[in-house]
């Protein structure tokens, strides 16, 4: 059996710890028996590797997130690169197309596709392995594992078996239903469904043929040249919940899905992350501080505070499903309401040292024909400023000479240098300004 393994999320339901920069399953939020701190994927990887799981294996991702998959479990992983996130049904067809024209995986092979942010114990890997044979003996072109719900939550998908097979060590199903109300969640329940553990088995013609259906090259060199016309969408909604003919597998033991600050905090040995202190009266209070600074909590109940450069969460531990949205809203909220802003600028971190050397860290963004002056102290004290564009096109005039510069670009500046930075196009800078006493 062939495994895709998926890992190209940034994990919103993180913040502030989890962003493009840093997702969830790069963060150090595990302990491994000897107690040493292990990322989502570090973990799921020994996993794998403990089953000798791991040669049959591929991780689906995107670009950006290579070189922290290779720092972390070497570069020996092979990888399905997508050149941009279209979520998990795009991500999962390019990774087919891979098996077949680079890997040469047949049309009858199983494949099973698993996310990197759950936390099992060892023998879910017996359940997984399995999976190939629920579709043989069932005639299912899909087989999925599942567990008992503890509550009608809506943040999973709810796998309700047919009536006669429900508690069968292979059940089919009558339906899948991705992430229902609560109300509906709460009936299906009562009807003996599973909730999904986000895994999917099926073999690799049925993928290939829907490939075709859809008017879609089966190669992954072919496909990768209209990625960008695939429709975003998870292979929940856009094939599970669509199929007719699924199997499914009872696992029994541990499950969480480790992507919400509920089921982070319930992992974490230690009630306080970094710098903090808990008062009197706290119950069921859990800070992870990033952050140089302490935090405080006192006579609080069921809360997550979470502390970052990125910002600051309070959250009570129930309300896991609204923290997506609200990062979102709060971002648009941050951005310029006027387009004759020509600037704006956010502080990432101003440092005083003991010698009296200040060091400020901005991110700054111009538009397009903007420009950002470099202005010498005139107070004695010695000044450099760093610039270097992370993203966009622009052009820099220093001492009179000028260039055109992308991405990736730097310049160092001092008191007696004249420069200016031109954006031709929107364009991202870090600027980072050291002041020190002569």
């Amino acid at each position: 059996m062939n495994i895709i393994l998926l890992s190209g999320g940034s994990g919103v339901r993180l913040w502030p710890l989890s962003n493009e920069q840093r997702p969830k399953q790069f963060i150090p939020l595990i302990k491994d028996h000897s107690g040493q701190p292990k990322s989502m994927l570090q973990h799921v990887w020994s996993q794998l590797k403990h089953r000798n799981l791991h040669n049959s294996t591929v991780i689906a991702t995107s670009v950006g997130q290579q070189a922290l998959i290779h720092d972390q479990i070497g570069r020996e992983v092979d990888l399905v690169l997508e050149p941009e996130k279209r979520d998990t049904f795009p991500a999962i067809l390019l990774s087919v197309a891979y098996l077949y024209s680079h890997r040469g995986v047949s049309r009858d092979e199983a494949v099973a596709v698993m996310s990197v942010d759950s936390r099992v114990e060892d023998s879910f890997y017996n359940a997984l392995i399995n999976l190939p044979e629920a579709l043989e003996s069932t005639g299912a072109n899909v087989a999925l594992m599942g567990v008992k719900p503890t509550f009608p939550s809506r943040k999973y998908g709810y796998i309700v078996p047919e009536p006669d097979t429900e508690n069968l060590p292979i059940m089919t199903i009558e339906r899948f239903y991705e992430k229902p109300n609560a109300q509906d969640a709460a009936l299906y329940i009562e009807r003996g469904a599973l909730w999904n553990c986000g895994v999917f088995c099926f073999k690799v013609g049925f993928l290939l043929d829907l490939l075709a259906s859809m008017g879609l090259p089966q190669t992954y060199e072919e496909l990768l040249l209209v990625y960008s016309q695939l429709e975003i969408r998870s292979f929940d909604y856009a094939v599970v919940e669509r199929e007719r003919r699924i199997a499914a597998l009872m696992y029994t033991g541990s499950w969480k899905d480790m992507g919400t600050w509920c089921t982070v905090a319930e992992e974490l040995n230690d009630p306080i992350v970094g710098k903090g202190f808990l008062g009197k009266d706290n119950n069921q209070v859990q800070i992870v501080n990033e952050l140089d600074i302490p935090i405080i909590a006192v006579g609080l109940s069921d809360i997550v505070i979470a502390a970052s450069k990125e910002g600051i969460l309070v959250s009570h531990r129930g309300s896991d499903a609204q923290l997506k949205e609200a990062v979102q809203l709060m971002k648009e909220s941050l951005l310029p309401k006027s387009d004759s802003i020509e600037t704006h600028s956010r502080l990432v971190d101003r440092s005083v040292f003991a010698d009296g050397t200040i060091v400020t860290t901005q991110r700054i963004h111009l538009k397009a024909g903007m420009e950002r002056i470099f202005e010498p102290l005139m107070d004695g004290r010695r000044q450099i400023v760093s610039w270097t564009v992370m993203h966009g096109s622009s052009r820099v005039v220093k001492n009179k000479e000028g260039i055109v510069v992308s991405s990736g670009w730097n310049v160092t500046l001092e008191n007696r240098d004249e420069a200016v930075i031109q954006a031709l196009g929107p364009v991202d800078l870090l600027e980072i300004t050291t002041i020190t006493n002569l």
